[in-house]
């Protein structure tokens, strides 16, 4: 392990620290959670790339990257925890290419579904309200497709490059969840704050504000006599969107609430314990993920019929004997 400087320890914000929830209660709680939300993620991301007309709505191809990318902390990040605390307390193995790679799936591939989140939720005006925008293929290139490949490829080559080839020397907290949690980027003067605002707050900020306008818009247009809104058809790309920018902001908000704080001077030790709790608690954000996909998507919905599988069977076949 490589040593902490004593100095340093206003700009290493978890380095004498974790969660106040105890390791066994953090153990159980992930790993009941995880667990099952694999398997839904699982479950969900078949239904979507099999079923060709899920595939190819435009709605379904944004929750697809979020999936995926959520499953990859699930797969990865989660599991890496999990050792953490059964190891109670170290970082098994201990070496550096390991913190490296976890620092790259919870930092960045966090982050990255923020983003993809933004993008999404300005998507969905596009369309509601202007779906001839996307009516020939090249159209769905240009508006949909290009967005969401230079966004992914972004994400991926931004996080590389800062958290694989960092402009400065990491050090690496073998005693604390995610070895420490503080790429040394972090701390430079232009890498960071793009970060924490671009990468961050700004697409949390761009969520909000375009769930809000998206209702305001709808329910404007909705009671307009003269412009109609074809409220069935898209009422599901809204029902869909509102429930997981909730899931997301709910924790973001009060982070990046912190981290600008930070950023505007407020002392790191500040509000220290807040953030460590709101970390913890993205990863029960994205663990819910799958779960609000398989509710929210209807056809999904319709599918697993979810409704009968919580019926106790003998109003199953009460049920039915009435409809023969």
């Amino acid at each position: 392990m490589v040593g902490i400087d004593d100095s340093n320890d206003d700009d290493l914000l978890f380095n004498k620290s974790e969660i106040s929830i105890p390791r066994p209660v953090r153990f159980w709680l992930l790993l009941l959670l995880d667990v099952p939300s694999i398997i839904c993620a699982f479950f969900v991301l078949y239904h979507l790339l099999m079923d060709r007309t899920l595939r190819q709505q435009l709605n379904n191809h944004t929750i697809i990257i979020l999936l995926v990318l959520g499953l990859t902390i699930e797969l990865i990040d989660i599991p890496l925890n999990l050792s953490f605390i059964s190891h109670m307390g170290i970082v098994e193995p201990s070496s550096p290419i390991l913190c490296l790679i976890w620092w790259f799936i919870d930092v960045g591939y966090y982050n990255g579904i923020t983003i993809i989140m933004a993008w999404g939720s300005f998507e969905r005006h596009i369309l509601v309200f202007y779906d001839q925008w996307t009516s020939t293929r090249r159209k769905r290139l240009i508006i949909h497709y290009f967005p969401l490949i230079i966004l992914l490829c972004y994400i991926n080559i931004f996080y590389f490059g800062v958290i694989i080839f960092p402009p400065c020397n990491n050090i690496y907290v073998y005693t604390l969840p995610v070895c420490n949690n503080f790429p040394c980027y972090l701390n430079d003067a232009i890498l960071g704050k793009w970060d924490s605002i671009m990468n961050s707050i700004l697409p949390t900020t761009l969520i909000c504000f375009f769930v809000v306008t998206l209702l305001i818009r709808v329910y404007r247009q909705k009671r307009s006599l003269n412009q109609p809104i074809r409220w069935r058809k898209q009422r599901k790309l809204i029902i869909q969107l509102v429930p997981i920018s909730i899931l997301y902001t709910s924790v973001n908000i009060p982070l990046n609430i912190i981290i600008l704080a930070h950023l505007c001077g407020l002392a790191n030790k500040t509000g220290a314990d807040v953030q460590l709790y709101c970390d913890f608690l993205c990863y029960l954000v994205v663990m819910l993920f799958p779960f609000l996909c398989l509710g929210f998507v209807s056809e999904l919905r319709k599918k697993t019929n979810l409704r009968q599988l919580f019926l106790p069977r003998t109003q199953r076949r009460v049920g039915a004997t009435r409809n023969t």
